[in-house]
């Protein structure tokens, strides 16, 4: 080797140790910054489906980004070690978790979100039943229509709820809404006029605690005067055919209402229905059992029957009953 040969040589091996290390990929150089990738998806928890605009936020990094339509998400440059991210969207309860990235190296993240119960419809109807022993009976209906993100096998319970009173609701699969029925007597002033004004509201809740409170509704009328029976009357031990012309004295209601009237059956104190009309005008006064063949004129027996004022809410006011004999 010759002597510029050597010269280069050193020159180069010098140059080489003292080169500055300003590669940002270089883990030796002092631009060096440590970056991991995490991807992942959010789904509906026992579902399954994408959730779509769920944000996901980063605590250590500050940082967030929106899940897509297929409820992904992505953050490509993020401080590897130990972090703590968090998924959340309204009316899902938010899920967190903890991952270590390791430097250079792309992690992967599924959140499962439950999803808080939906009131979909509410509704509350007052009933008024006038009788002669021992007072008139007054309750009310409240329905309500809740659905779960996550199935509704996730409800735990639904309940109406009025100050510092809760009522249970329970489930009717036929007309598949959440019912119950409270008397005048779970209030404190034993009256339904307790409620008038009050906001009401419909709490559920399920198997993962999630909690939901629809917004307020209230009672819109308690009807107090009704229609009464004319024809055929208890007073005068009437007796029909198998088609009465029921008759009935009007209601001085001044409000938009309609008439049902009802035909029960009386065996021994035992009423069964065996008749219903309901949306009868309200300026009539009389009413003729179907004579069509429509229905099957009644049986000889002994029979109840009532007219009830229905107004456009729902809310209800039976009159008496009154009895006749068919022979």
């Amino acid at each position: 080797m010759n002597r510029g040969t050597v010269f280069l040589f050193l020159f180069l091996a010098i140059g080489c140790a003292d080169a500055p290390r300003d590669n940002p990929l270089d883990p030796l150089s002092a631009g060096y910054v440590s970056q991991a990738t995490l991807t992942g998806t959010v789904l509906l928890k026992n579902i399954g489906t994408p959730i779509s605009l769920a944000r996901v936020l980063v605590l250590e990094d500050g940082l967030s980004v929106t899940s897509d339509s297929a409820g992904r998400f992505w953050f490509p440059r993020l401080s590897a070690g130990p972090l703590t991210v968090v998924c959340s969207k309204a009316g899902y309860s938010p899920d967190t978790q903890h991952v270590v990235l390791a430097d250079r190296v792309t992690e992967s993240l599924t959140f499962l979100l439950n999803g808080a119960p939906i009131v979909l419809q509410k509704k509350i109807l007052t009933r008024k039943i006038d009788q002669y022993y021992p007072s008139p009976q007054y309750y009310i209906d409240v329905s309500a229509d809740v659905t779960d993100p996550n199935g509704i096998i996730d409800l735990d319970s639904v309940s109406f709820i009025v100050s510092t009173y809760t009522f249970p609701m329970a489930y009717d699969p036929t007309v598949k809404q959440f019912l119950v029925r409270v008397f005048k007597y779970d209030f404190p002033t034993n009256t339904i006029e307790w409620l008038i004004g009050k906001p009401l509201g419909i709490v559920s809740r399920d198997l993962s605690g999630a909690r939901d409170t629809c917004e307020a509704f209230y009672v819109t009328r308690i009807i107090e005067t009704g229609a009464t029976p004319v024809y055929p009357s208890s007073f005068n031990n009437d007796t029909t055919s198998g088609t009465p012309l029921l008759k009935w004295l009007t209601s001085t209601d001044t409000f938009t209402y309609s008439y049902t009237l009802t035909i029960s059956r009386d065996d021994a104190g035992t009423s069964t229905v065996v008749w219903e009309v309901s949306n009868v005008n309200s300026l009539l006064t009389q009413y003729q059992y179907p004579t069509d063949g429509s229905v099957a004129p009644l049986e000889a027996g002994s029979y109840l029957w009532a007219v009830t004022v229905v107004d456009e809410f729902g809310n209800s006011c039976r009159s008496k009953e009154s009895s006749f004999a068919v022979r």
